[in-house]
């Protein structure tokens, strides 16, 4: 019975030490009966059993939770190593026992969703305010001129709602993964080039020149569709925040089993401090700029999913006042 009882032991802390979710038991002594691997791990502990709980656990939020006077199981939200985990205290046969798990992940699609719901109303209260203000006044005005005047304003508001809502839907597909890629060889000069003439009437207002030195036989193995969606956002960005009469050119390289597409442009560039964060949904590097050009903020994001959906990366060179280079790699196998 001493045996099975041992072995059953054995195989619980074995369990136990597997778990990736903190377990710590204290006695009625205060002191550290029990701490899983993963407890020890996390809190950087060796050997702690025995010892007085307050010589040990360094962590002012754990402390705290061992210290409290409870007579009910107690949850609550704690920070170990700039991370989230929920912790559960419970009094057992006057034991105490803390079982913490990271719960950061959550934590961050929470704050994201939040964020985005958030990103999406602000979004769209602009337009739809600015429609408002267009039907009161197109309700009142007897002048035809204004009237027009003001229905250009409302449909360029709703080309950019109706621009935002495409994005979204492309993003959400793209994140949810419920379109598989479908590759294929194409010719990559021949896509770019029906690309500048989608683009050729935002490029004539600004007198943008538009170069593909790409070669005519260049093939790429992409799924034909959404890399048409990433070259228009990389081209389109380039066009819309450059300067007049400046250039747009896509050039290509292999790099051992990637081919490097870079679309550079003699731009206003971009701060160094923003390139981290601008394939984040809805960053702007200059929000009023952004809105006056017609961007939802969401272009450099869908770049980024489409690309990573190929097993490729996209990378950002910039300097202000110079222009901006974006290298998509693309696997060529």
């Amino acid at each position: 019975m001493s045996k099975m009882k041992n072995s059953t032991e054995e195989t619980l802390t074995e369990f136990l030490d597997y778990l990736k979710e903190g377990l710590i038991v204290i006695d009625e002594e205060k002191n550290i009966e029990y701490m899983n691997r993963y407890a020890k791990e996390l809190l950087n502990v060796e050997a702690p059993e025995g010892k007085r709980f307050s010589d040990v656990l360094k962590n002012n939020y754990l402390f705290s939770l061992i210290s409290a006077d409870i007579n009910k199981e107690l949850k609550e939200e704690i920070v170990i190593n700039d991370d989230i985990f929920l912790a559960r205290v419970l009094n057992i046969n006057g034991k105490r026992v803390i079982h913490f798990q990271d719960i950061t992940p959550f934590e961050l699609y929470k704050q994201a969703k939040k964020d985005f719901v958030s990103n999406v109303s602000h979004e769209l209260k602009t337009p739809i305010t600015v429609l408002k203000g267009v039907v009161e006044t197109v309700e009142k005005e007897e002048d035809i001129n204004v009237i027009k005047d003001f229905l250009k304003k409302a449909k360029k508001r709703i080309q950019q709602m109706d621009s935002l809502i495409n994005d979204l839907l492309i993003l959400a597909k793209l994140e949810s993964k419920e379109e598989k890629i479908q590759k294929k060889k194409i010719k990559l000069k021949a896509l770019i080039n029906q690309t500048f003439e989608d683009l050729q009437h935002i490029a004539s207002e600004k007198n943008i020149t538009l170069k593909n030195n790409i070669s005519s036989n260049f093939t790429v193995p992409v799924d034909e569709k959404k890399f048409s969606i990433l070259l228009k956002n990389l081209i389109e960005n380039a066009i819309k925040y450059n300067k007049q009469n400046g250039i747009v050119e896509i050039n290509v390289k292999k790099s051992e089993n990637y081919a490097e597409i870079s679309v550079v442009d003699t731009g206003i560039g971009i701060p160094k401090d923003s390139l981290p964060l601008i394939f984040e949904r809805f960053y702007r590097v200059d929000k009023s700029r952004s809105r006056n050009v017609g961007g939802t903020g969401l272009g450099l994001s869908i770049v980024k999913h489409i690309t990573e959906a190929h097993n490729g990366k996209v990378e950002v060179k910039s300097e202000v006042g110079k222009g901006s280079e974006f290298i998509v790699k693309i696997p060529l196998e």
